[in-house]
Formats: structure tokens, C-alpha cells, sequence
């Protein structure tokens, strides 16, 4: 009983490590071979950590909806809203970093309630709310503050909160917000029911609105927090373009592919952050070797070989594993 108890943590162990462990070895022999000597130095890992913190609490947020049954499309508008209206004001406020870090999770919330109001009353496919939704916010943001964007690269004060160690402050905030979401509210285990078999949900006496409601007001916060750390990077700038914020959200959206994969090892909370470092690792290693542009191209398109290979790895692997099972039955 015990051997077998302590195999089965050695082997969640392994499963759940076993992706970033191997992209790290990968890339760091990448690296190596192309004279990037300080690939998994000390400092490597104290810049990769804004990074790391940046995508990891936009993932949780996309992630509570994704796993709701709805892809969000807004997440990004709501994001680029919300950081130039809390740069702004908080800068006319002398870089009052408590302003800042409450204005960026109040109006995010805000932002996703507006979502949330629109889908539940519009009766649209998410698709097209979200959609809708994100054009009408990236437009609001040509207007406030007559388009320039907001700029904090020079801001001292509110920067601090993409360095370590204060970056670690949101994103365990993050993480702690979408476990008690997943696991010990009643909102994330009826949202699961819904996303299962969402009219057998309604018929247990499930009341769908209010659980869309609560559900985006969860994602609201955090990505109010993933805000925080966006708005400190540096120059932010007004959409002028159609659907400019989505690239961001789908950059965001693989580790939470990787994560629910990896859920079966170490739950999906634990498993968005090995996805969100995995990925992290691979960035870093590209823009190193090639030059940044490039670097950025091919980590975009790796990623979409890479979530093609894992979907396509994911469902052969559990045909696989049923057909030994159903030959080892027999």
C-alpha cells in the first residue's frame, strides 16, 4: 500500500516535470552551441521571472473562462483598458502604487462585468460577444487620454512591480485565486458541471447567469493582477487596429492548453505554471540565438507546432493507453 502510494507520487513527480525539464535541456544545449553561455545563470532566471509572472496570471485568468467552457476573446482589451486608465490616473496621483494595483484589479473586474452582462442578456455565442466586446474596449482606448497609451518605463515606483521580488506578489496571488476557484468554491465546480453538460446542469438547479457572473468577476481579478505587471513593462500604446489585444491572449492560452494536460500529474493550477515556464524557456532561448524579431517569429510559430503536437500527442496517447488497457483486460 505504501510502495504503491509513493510510486504514484514519483510518477505525477515525473509527469509533471518531465516538459519543462526537457525544453529546458533542449534549449539550453541550443544556446550553448550558439555561444549563449549565461542560458540557466542566476540572472537568466531573475529576468525570465517578470516574464514568467506576466504570463502566468494572464493564463489563470483566461484560464478560469477556458475552463468554463468559454473562450474569451476580450481578455487582452480588457487588459490594455485597464492599464492606461490606471497609469494614467495614477500617475496624476503622484505613482501612488496602492492606487495603481487596486485601479488595475476595480476596473478589469468592471471591464469583465460588462462581458459578462452582454453574453448573459445578448444570448450571442461567446465568440461573438467577446469579439464585440474587445473591439468596442481597444476603440475606448484610441479615445481616453487623447490615444497616447501610457508609458511607465521610466516610473521608478510603479515598475517595481514587474522586478523581483515584488513581481512574486501577484502571481501568487494569482495562483491562489484560481485554486480557491477550482477547488473550494461552489461557483468553480458548478462552472465544471456546466462545461461538462450544461442543460444537465440547469436541470440540478444550477442558475447559469450568476454562475457566468461570478465566474468572470473571479477572471476579473485576476487579470486585474496579470495588469499590474503589464503596465510596468514598459510603453503600452492605443489600439488603432482591429483585434490588436488578441495575440496577446493567445500567446497566453497555450500554457493553459499544457496545463489541463498536465492536470491528470499535478492539477491544472500547478500545471499552467509548468506550462507558462515551459513556453517561457523556449522564448527566452529564441530571442537570445536569433535577433528579436525573428526570435518572436519563430516562438510563435513553434508554439502552434507545438500545440498542434501536443492536442494530437494528448488524444493518441489515451486511445493508446485504453487499447493496452482493453488488451491487458483480456
Amino acid at each position: 500500500m505504501f510502495k504503491e502510494k509513493i510510486q504514484s507520487i514519483l510518477k505525477n513527480i515525473c509527469g509533471a516535470l518531465v516538459l519543462p525539464v526537457l525544453m529546458y535541456v533542449v534549449m539550453m544545449i541550443f544556446c550553448f552551441q550558439n555561444g549563449k553561455m549565461y542560458y540557466g545563470s542566476v540572472a537568466m532566471w531573475r529576468s525570465l521571472i517578470s516574464t514568467i509572472a506576466a504570463s502566468a496570471t494572464c493564463a489563470y485568468g483566461i484560464g478560469i473562462q477556458f475552463k468554463s467552457g468559454r473562450l474569451d476573446f476580450s481578455a487582452g482589451s480588457v487588459m490594455l483598458l485597464s492599464a492606461i486608465i490606471a497609469g494614467n490616473v495614477s500617475q496624476m496621483f503622484g505613482n501612488n502604487l496602492i492606487i495603481f494595483s487596486l485601479l488595475c484589479i476595480f476596473l478589469c473586474v468592471l471591464l469583465n462585468i460588462g462581458v459578462a452582462i452582454v453574453y448573459i442578456y445578448g444570448r450571442l455565442p461567446i465568440i461573438i460577444v467577446t469579439l464585440g466586446m474587445a473591439l468596442l474596449y481597444e476603440s475606448i482606448t484610441a479615445v481616453v487620454f487623447e490615444g497616447r497609451g501610457v508609458n511607465l518605463t521610466a516610473n521608478s515606483t510603479l515598475k517595481s512591480l514587474t522586478l523581483f521580488p515584488l513581481v512574486l506578489i501577484p502571481l501568487v496571488m494569482s495562483i491562489f485565486i484560481y485554486a480557491i476557484f477550482t477547488y473550494w468554491s461552489v461557483t468553480g465546480r458548478q462552472a465544471q458541471i456546466l462545461a461538462n453538460n450544461q442543460q444537465a446542469g440547469v436541470n440540478i438547479g444550477i442558475n447559469e447567469q450568476k454562475n457566468i457572473l461570478v465566474s468572470y468577476i473571479y477572471s476579473g481579478i485576476i487579470l486585474g493582477l496579470a495588469t499590474m505587471i503589464y503596465a510596468s513593462t514598459g510603453i503600452i500604446s492605443a489600439s488603432f487596429s482591429s483585434l490588436s489585444s488578441i495575440g496577446g491572449m493567445f500567446t497566453n492560452l497555450l500554457p493553459v492548453f499544457v496545463g489541463l494536460i498536465l492536470a491528470r500529474f499535478c492539477g491544472d493550477t500547478m500545471g499552467i505554471l509548468l506550462g507558462v515556464i515551459t513556453m517561457s524557456l523556449m522564448e527566452f532561448a529564441m530571442k537570445a540565438v536569433l535577433k528579436a524579431e525573428l526570435g518572436s517569429a519563430v516562438t510563435t510559430m513553434m508554439i502552434g507546432v507545438f500545440l498542434l503536437f501536443i492536442n494530437i500527442a494528448d488524444a493518441k496517447g489515451a486511445v493508446f493507453i485504453k487499447w493496452v488497457q482493453s488488451k491487458l483486460g483480456k
